[in-house]
């Protein structure tokens, strides 16, 4: 059975529904996280049909994080939060996309910049520890691009989760 991705977008937006009904108590934090949820699911599902992050995503990221937010932590985190995504981007063309540079930024006004540095580094965990091992185990000789989206949004959706 092949899963479409409507069916891939309501489950994860169930899934994540739950948990940030369990994790917190206020309705604006479970709110503000379930609106982030559904646009990092959307985000994530789009780059891996495609390669490409549409920009509505950023725009909804940057909307979403105006409720409860602290200013200097949000501009510090769009500011600064995309840097170690954009200075690969600039060494060699064919290393990150501007989407996942854009995304990055946007979730870092979202999660701030602790949240966004700390998204950053769990969701570049992820995907070097999955890429890592779909190589090894499948002994692919060459490099490969894959989609980041995914791996960028579990990091922010967790990073969301402790924050």
């Amino acid at each position: 059975m092949k899963w479409s991705y409507k069916t891939w977008y309501l489950t994860l937006s169930v899934v994540s529904g739950f948990i940030l009904v369990t994790a917190f108590n206020e309705i604006e934090v479970i709110t503000k996280g379930f609106f982030y949820a559904l646009v990092l699911i959307y985000a994530s599902l789009h780059d891996i049909n495609t390669r490409e992050i549409p920009d509505k995503v950023h725009s909804l990221i940057l909307i979403i994080g105006l409720i409860k937010i602290d200013i200097l932590a949000s501009i510090l985190g769009l500011l600064l939060v995309p840097i170690p995504f954009l200075i690969p981007a600039l060494i060699n063309e064919n290393s990150i996309g501007g989407g996942d540079i854009k995304l990055m930024a946007a979730s870092g006004f979202f999660l701030g910049l602790k949240g966004g540095i700390f998204a950053s580094f769990i969701g570049l965990l992820i995907a070097i520890t999955v890429q890592v091992s779909i190589k090894v185990m499948s002994k692919i000789k060459s490099n490969h691009s894959f989609a980041m989206a995914p791996y960028l949004s579990m990091g922010c959706f967790l990073s969301y989760l402790i924050q």
